[in-house]
C-alpha cells in the first residue's frame, strides 16, 4: 500500500510539476506494483475459493512491461489575424491604395473601402475574399476591386450589382463622430482625409418624409335625433275647482301629446292577401326548381358530349397506333423475307463457286499427270521440253521455248506439278490465259503442245 501511494502522490506531482525520474528507480517502482498486485490476486484466491495462477495469467500480471510515451507537445497559440491597422471607427476612401492589403473593396457601412486583410502569397486577394470569389463562381469580388474604385471619382463609383456609396456624413451620425475626431483618427493611421467627406449635401438635408401639420377636430355635437320637447301648462287661478278644470286639461292635453307621439300600427293583410303571395312563393320556388334542373341536365349533357369526345378520340389513335404497329410488323417481315432471299442468294452463289473452283481443281490436277504420263515416255527422235522463268504484269510463270506453253511457277516450285495457264503470244507480246470451264478445248491444246 505503501508503494500505490508513492506512486499515486508522484502521479499528482507530476501534474503540477515536471519530474525526472531515473530508468532504476522506474523499474523499481513498476516490480513493486507487479508484486502487489500479485498479492492481492492471491489473498482474493484464498478467500473466495478460485485458482490464483490462473487468475495471474489471465490478467497478464506476469508480463507487465514497462511504456514509455513521449510528451504531448503543446499546441502553438495561433497569432493574431494579418491584418493592416484598424481605426476605431469607419473612415472613407481617400483615392489611395494600399499595396501591402487585399485588392478587393469591402462594404464597410456603405463606405466601399479597401480590404484591410493581407493577400495570399500567389495572388493580390485574401483567403476570405477569394473563398467568397469561389463561392459565388465570380471573377472579381462581390463589391469590386480598390483598382475598379481608383478609376473613378471618389463619389463616382459604382459596384458590379449597381450600388453606390453612401455620404461619409450618414457613417458620422450613425457612430457619432465630429469632423475633429474622424481626422484625429486618420492621423493615427498616416491617412489624409479629403474634404468633400465633411460637405453636407442639400440631398442629405432633404430627404425625409415631411411634416404633417396636426388636424383640429371639428365640433360635430350630439349623436343622434334631438328630442322633443313636451308642452308645459302653467295652472292659473287659486280656487279648487279652477284648479281641478285646469288640471284636467293639462292631463287630457298631455294624453293627446303622448298619442300622437306613438306611431300608429299598420293594418293586418287578409287572406287572399296571404294566399296570392304564398302562391307567388311557390311559383318562384318552381321556376328555379327547373332552372336549376335544367342547367344540371345541360352540364351533363355536355360532360357526356366530352366523354364520349374523349372515347372516340382514344379509340382513334388506338387504331392509328394498331395500324403504324401493322405497317411496321409488315415492313419488318418484308425486310426479314429480303435479307432471307439476299442469304439463299448468297449461299447458291457460294455453292456455285465452290463447284466450279472443284471442277477447276479436279481438271487441273489431271491434266499435269496426263502430260508426265505422256513426258515419261518421249519419243527417241523428239528433244526435252525446255523452260524459262518469265515475269508477267508482277508474277513468275515458266515459259516453254519449244511450244510457247506458260505454266503456274508457283505451283510447279511448291508441288512439282506442271499446270497450264496459257500459251505466249509472239505478235501481242503478252500470254493468252486460258478459261478453265471448258474441257474440249483445253485437252485439245495439250495434245498440241504435247506433239
Amino acid at each position: 500500500m505503501s508503494a500505490s501511494m508513492s506512486m499515486s502522490e508522484m502521479s499528482v506531482s507530476s501534474m503540477s510539476m515536471s519530474i525526472v525520474v531515473s530508468d532504476q528507480l522506474t523499474r523499481q517502482l513498476v516490480n513493486t506494483a507487479q508484486e502487489l498486485a500479485i498479492r492481492c490476486v492471491r489473498e482474493c484466491a484464498s478467500k473466495y475459493n478460485f485458482d490464483a495462477e490462473e487468475a495471474i495469467r489471465s490478467l497478464g500480471l506476469e508480463m507487465v512491461k514497462l511504456e514509455r510515451k513521449a510528451p504531448l507537445k503543446e499546441k502553438p497559440e495561433k497569432g493574431p489575424k494579418e491584418a493592416a491597422p484598424k481605426a476605431a471607427f469607419p473612415l472613407p476612401y481617400n483615392g489611395s491604395v494600399n499595396d501591402a492589403c487585399c485588392y478587393a473593396l469591402r462594404q464597410n457601412n456603405g463606405l466601399y473601402t479597401q480590404c484591410p486583410l493581407f493577400p495570399k502569397k500567389d495572388g493580390k486577394f485574401c483567403k476570405s475574399c477569394t473563398r467568397q470569389m469561389e463561392k459565388a463562381g465570380a471573377d472579381v469580388p462581390e463589391y469590386g476591386t480598390i483598382e475598379m474604385r481608383q478609376a473613378v471619382g471618389i463619389m463616382e463609383y459604382v459596384d458590379p450589382k449597381g450600388r453606390k456609396p453612401v455620404h461619409y456624413t450618414k457613417v458620422m451620425k450613425k457612430f457619432k463622430i465630429t469632423e475633429e475626431k474622424a481626422r484625429e483618427e486618420s492621423d493615427k493611421l498616416n491617412i489624409q482625409l479629403n474634404a468633400i467627406h465633411f460637405e453636407i449635401t442639400d440631398l442629405d438635408s432633404k430627404r425625409g418624409r415631411p411634416s404633417k401639420a396636426p388636424k383640429v377636430p371639428k365640433d360635430k355635437g350630439v349623436k343622434g335625433r334631438p328630442k322633443k320637447t313636451q308642452k308645459v301648462l302653467q295652472i292659473l287661478g287659486d280656487d279648487d275647482d279652477d284648479g281641478d278644470l285646469f288640471a284636467e286639461l293639462v292631463a287630457q292635453a298631455n294624453e293627446e301629446t303622448e298619442d300622437d307621439q306613438v306611431k300608429p300600427k299598420k293594418a293586418g293583410k287578409s287572406e287572399e292577401e296571404k294566399e296570392a303571395e304564398r302562391l307567388a312563393k311557390e311559383q318562384e320556388k318552381a321556376e328555379k326548381e327547373a332552372k336549376r334542373l335544367q342547367e344540371k341536365a345541360e352540364k351533363e349533357a355536355a360532360k357526356e358530349a366530352e366523354r364520349k369526345a374523349k372515347e372516340a378520340e382514344k379509340a382513334e389513335k388506338e387504331a392509328k397506333r394498331l395500324q403504324e404497329k401493322a405497317e411496321k410488323e409488315a415492313e419488318k417481315a418484308k425486310k426479314e423475307a429480303e435479307r432471307k432471299a439476299k442469304e439463299e442468294e448468297k449461299a447458291k452463289r457460294e455453292a456455285e463457286k465452290a463447284e466450279k473452283e472443284a471442277k477447276k481443281k479436279e481438271k487441273g490436277e489431271k491434266a499435269p499427270k496426263e502430260k508426265s504420263s505422256k513426258k515419261e515416255e518421249p519419243k527417241e527422235d523428239e528433244e526435252p521440253d525446255v523452260v524459262k522463268k518469265i515475269e508477267f504484269e508482277g508474277k513468275k510463270y515458266l515459259k516453254s521455248k519449244k511450244s510457247g506453253i506458260i505454266y503456274d511457277y508457283a505451283e510447279y516450285v511448291k508441288n512439282q506439278e506442271q499446270v497450264i495457264v496459257g500459251k505466249w503470244n509472239e505478235s501481242k507480246n503478252k500470254i493468252d490465259f486460258e478459261e478453265a470451264d471448258k474441257d474440249s478445248d483445253e485437252e485439245e491444246s495439250e495434245e498440241e503442245y504435247d506433239m
